[in-house]
């Protein structure tokens, strides 16, 4: 059943996402404002990571909107309205990612990064794994194939939401979609996608809470709805659709394996402060609870509504467009956009970072200088921008499980290495090369059914097994990590650097 909605209705949903399309591209230039008086042997690391003094809001969203996005605000309701309550088993998981992520890494990513200088996720690794060129490249090929992959998924919802909510076509939706993202990151690095971020993260927010509210109002009594619900099929009020053993290995992908995903842990080189941070967790906690919690109830309770929307990742601006005026649903639109360009943008300043640093300056050119980095940066963004762009024009029908597989890829890649190497000092570059491609190559085979390894559960499940062991068995049978790494990730002989 298609969403009828007038012309004018139409135009002010344009309108508004113009509006707040201009509002974010005038934060890029604020940015790059700021950037210009950046001296030229300091640009890279502002470009990355906001020269490490981001604040507790300013993080808590980074992490939060970034690792959300169009899952949570579009797939995630999707799946909900496709197969009910089941997926609140799965999606509540994601709750705590802000513990997860700067809980468990925040601290010793933090004052590591700032002893080494580290400019992106993978500097991490090659300062820990003693400069391993394998797990330089590794990484380099694992974050281009999924992180890529998850960059795509995201550019194919905003542009699926603003088709579905203007009427105007795909590729037009794509093309204004990735415009804002490229000036946005281009234009200000880290910093712009940051400020873009808080702005954007306040507004989806607020459209959210609307949305829910405004869908309560319209359906009526719950018991009314559920009995409708019951009457198209009962499964869609079960939370018990899918075996335990399934929701188990969902809850891991969903859960924790957030660790090990590049643009999440990438907000922990960025805060000032470590009491930055801990307000970051409690922050991030809050909102992510929030968004999860209303729009999967959102998009189960829009069964009722609609019973045959040919594309489930439509039922958010569907029930927008029917139970909000027009310039409200606009305000859906820009906020929901919002939480994807904001993943988007991280996403697309790790790829870059992880070229310029791992690639480009590692195997390429190490002698580049300061301007030739900066000219390569800005053309790499604008590469991978467009890159992007192209492989999103043919969209899968599932945005939901493309995206757990990105997901499940990172995860079963950088996991345990990164985990381990924080908290484990026998970790070795040979164990962690190991498990890094241990892990991916299963679960490669397990996702795709290769090899039926999976027991009915997500592959991320078998793969980390086989990745933890990996690491740590080559690890106890080749040498130790150098006395130098060691220093540099566990001695207390470097001065303190974050201020408790």
């Amino acid at each position: 059943m298609a969403v009828e909605i007038s012309s004018n209705a139409r135009m002010f949903i344009i309108l508004t996402f113009i509006i707040y399309s201009i509002v974010l591209i005038g934060m890029g230039l604020y940015s790059k404002r700021s950037m210009d008086k950046t001296s030229l042997d300091k640009y890279v690391d502002e470009f990355y990571t906001g020269g490490r003094g981001m604040g507790a809001l300013v993080v808590a969203l980074m992490v939060a909107a970034s690792l959300c996005s169009a899952g949570t605000f579009l797939g995630g309701p999707g799946l909900a309205y496709s197969v009910g309550l089941t997926w609140v088993m799965a999606g509540f998981s994601q709750n705590f990612m802000n513990f997860t992520v700067l809980g468990e890494i925040g601290k010793k990513v933090g004052i590591v990064s700032r002893r080494i200088n580290a400019q992106s996720y993978l500097d991490l690794f090659s300062s820990r794994y003693n400069g391993n060129k394998f797990i330089a490249l590794f990484g380099v090929l694992a974050i281009i194939l999924f992180l890529g992959s998850y960059v795509v998924a995201q550019f194919i919802g905003g542009a699926r939401l603003f088709a579905s909510m203007t009427g105007l076509p795909y590729i037009v939706g794509l093309i204004l979609f990735a415009g804002v993202v490229l000036i946005t990151a281009e234009l200000g690095g880290v910093k712009g996608v940051a400020i873009a971020i808080a702005f954007q993260g306040i507004v989806m927010t607020i459209a959210v809470i609307t949305l829910f509210i405004a869908t309560l109002v319209h359906l009526g009594p719950l018991e009314i709805v559920y009995e409708r619900l019951i009457n198209i099929d009962p499964n869609l009020v079960t939370p018990w659709n899918w075996s335990p053993a399934y929701q188990l290995s969902l809850w891991i992908v969903y859960g924790l394996v957030y660790i090990g995903l590049p643009h999440g842990a990438m907000g922990a080189l960025t805060y000032k402060d470590t009491k930055a941070m801990h307000k970051a967790i409690i922050i991030g906690v809050f909102f992510v609870t929030l968004w999860t919690l209303m729009l999967i109830w959102t998009g189960s309770l829009g069964r009722s509504i609609f019973t045959d929307i040919p594309v489930a990742d439509q039922i958010i601006p569907s029930i927008a467009m029917t139970v909000l005026p027009p310039w409200l649903a606009g305000l859906t639109l820009a906020g929901v956009a919002g939480a994807i360009q904001s993943t988007v943008g991280s996403m697309v300043i790790v790829i870059s970072s992880t070229f310029i640093r791992n690639a480009y300056q590692a195997f390429i050119n190490p002698k580049a200088d300061s301007k030739k980095l900066k000219k390569v940066t800005i053309f790499t963004t604008v590469l991978i921008c467009i890159g992007i762009f192209l492989a999103a024009i043919k969209p899968p029908a599932a945005l939901q499980y493309f995206i757990t597989f990105a997901i499940g890829g990172l995860g079963s890649s950088f996991f345990w290495p990164l985990l381990l190497g924080i908290y484990w000092k026998r970790a070795n570059e040979y164990g962690a090369a190991a498990g890094m491609a241990g892990g991916m190559i299963t679960y490669i085979l397990g996702a795709s059914n290769i090899l039926p390894i999976t027991m009915g559960m997500n592959a991320i499940f078998i793969a980390l097994i086989v990745s933890g062991i990996l690491t740590v068995v080559i690890s106890m049978a080749t040498r130790k990590p150098p006395k130098g790494v060691v220093m540099i990730w566990f001695g207390k002989a470097y001065p303190k650097s974050i201020a408790d």
